[in-house]
């Protein structure tokens, strides 16, 4: 069954690239800054090695121990992951489950395993060594950190993501929450990573105003006590349906607006945008075009520069009603493109 379900989230997850345009790493959508209404998607696309070095960045989550580190840069590189039946997934834990039984003790009843020391074996799964030296980012701040062991967590199989992962033990100065998601690079100039985004309601309501015209005709339904639905015309955007941040995110102006809409339409369906907008409600890219009524939808998590030249990087989390996955983004010569993706999960 594990390789079925695998094989679903797949394609989920190749559904949400697809409808949000927040693709693979390397991968690219946009369209010319000529276009007056500002930039839509093209399904243009590179390999993953096209993310260069310094491009490199990965998401971290904190599981209440260590900060554990998903490389998709190895995990994507794996072909056989990507088989359509399943059975390379499959393959990929039973190879994991083989080099648990050689440095360790395999036992089904324990699905979390640590390793201090790198194995030959790891090469295959991830390119940090133990003693590497990256820079963690989180709300706190940017705190220099160094890989201190790798954790597999087997679990993990009913998804379709990687289960095997570098580990650092947290900065002493780093306040993080359980299941927080952080952004690791070797990169000292990346900046604090701002989930935050506006507060202030007169902002928020403007922006409100900005995106309602574009959400005419949209329903949504309301459950009474018997879970029975009733449909109605969508009449207002609560501040828990939009997200706005504000910064420069194509380079063309500090001024701008990151606006990142999510309504649920009814138990499994969706609504989302994510648009690039100016001070007056202008569209100036279409980073995730409007999909209406969607089984997937595209939410934009929090935003960081990665590289200290003042643009801002988009996190999103994509997903569907039953899981997801996050991804970093990076607006390049009026395309969107995926620099990673990591903690893909669902049923």
């Amino acid at each position: 069954m594990k390789k079925y379900l695998s094989f679903f989230l797949f394609f989920i997850l190749l559904s949400v690239s697809l409808v949000s345009c927040t693709k693979k790493p390397g991968e690219t959508s946009g369209e010319s800054d000529k276009k007056s209404a500002g930039d839509t998607h093209h399904n243009q696309t590179k390999k993953i090695n096209d993310v260069s070095s310094d491009e490199r960045v990965f998401f971290g989550r904190y599981d209440g121990k260590k900060i554990i580190i998903d490389d998709y840069y190895k995990y994507s590189s794996n072909e056989k992951l990507m088989d359509s039946t399943g059975a390379g997934y499959d393959l990929y834990g039973g190879d994991l489950k083989a080099i648990i039984g050689k440095y360790g003790k395999s036992d089904e009843q324990t699905p979390e395993y640590f390793f201090d020391d790198f194995k030959p074996e790891f090469e295959k799964y991830t390119s940090f060594k133990t003693g590497d030296k990256i820079y963690i980012s989180g709300s706190g701040g940017v705190f220099p950190a160094q890989i201190s062991g790798y954790y597999i967590n087997m679990d993990d199989m009913i998804g379709a993501g990687t289960i095997f992962y570098a580990a650092v033990n947290p900065p002493k100065e780093m306040k993080l929450e359980d299941n927080e998601i952080v952004v690791c690079t070797y990169n000292s100039n990346m900046s604090a990573l701002n989930r935050k985004g506006v507060t202030n309601q007169s902002i928020i309501d403007e922006f409100k105003g900005y995106v309602m015209p574009k959400l005419k005709g949209v329903t949504v339904s309301e459950y009474n006590d018997k879970g029975e639905p009733k449909t109605k015309q969508l009449e207002k955007i609560s501040n828990e349906d939009i997200k706005i941040f504000e910064g420069s995110f194509t380079g063309k102006d500090k001024n701008e607006f990151l606006v990142s809409v999510r309504l649920q339409n009814d138990f499994t369906n969706f609504t989302s945008l994510v648009y690039v907008m100016d001070g007056e409600g202008k569209v100036i890219s279409e980073f995730v075009p409007l999909a209406v009524n969607n089984f997937t939808f595209s939410l934009a998590e929090g935003i960081i520069d990665i590289n200290g030249d003042g643009v801002f990087e988009v996190i999103t989390y994509d997903g569907y009603y039953e899981g997801g996955g996050y991804s970093l983004n990076k607006y390049n010569g009026g395309l969107w493109k995926t620099l990673t993706t990591g903690f893909v999960f669902g049923v």
